[in-house]
């Protein structure tokens, strides 16, 4: 069936990406495109035998589920993403215990930065350490500042 949508949508109504654009879409077959492609298989279905009606409507209940999970992942992982950082952003002033190639380190973390690459990095005692590498947190008492 894809084939004959593949083939039917080529010969008459092509679909709105072209190869290139699907590539640099990690190919992934858009609401637009899945309506473009069912108005083409309509138009060339055989007049004898046409689908049925349930096809097409299961069909596209499966397109916009998809996308809807794809958005779904992506807002997840934005919302970990921004969640790391304010975890990172918590240890701000603490006293942590961090294991780090083989080697434990214990002071207060002075300051969280932000990476070029977008990793987040706290500071201890001036040297840049990942924040999944603390193993304790303490809250410093008043006359430990």
């Amino acid at each position: 069936m894809i084939d004959a949508l593949s083939n039917s949508a080529l010969m008459g109504n092509p679909p709105s990406l072209s190869a290139k654009d699907a590539a640099e879409n990690n190919s992934q077959l858009k609401m637009d495109d899945f309506l473009q492609l069912l108005t083409s298989q309509i138009t060339n279905q055989d007049p004898l035998e046409p689908m049925k009606d349930t096809e097409f409507i299961s069909q596209m209940a499966n397109i916009a589920s998809l996308e809807q999970m794809q958005q779904f992942t992506q807002g997840f992982s934005k919302f970990a993403d921004s969640h790391g950082e304010m975890l990172a952003q918590s240890y701000l002033g603490n006293h942590v215990n961090i294991s780090s190639n083989e080697r434990e380190i214990s002071g207060v973390v002075e300051a969280v930065d932000k990476m070029d690459d977008g990793s987040i990095q706290i500071v201890v005692d001036g040297q840049s350490y990942n924040p999944a590498d603390v193993r304790r947190v303490e809250l410093l008492k008043p006359s430990q500042n």
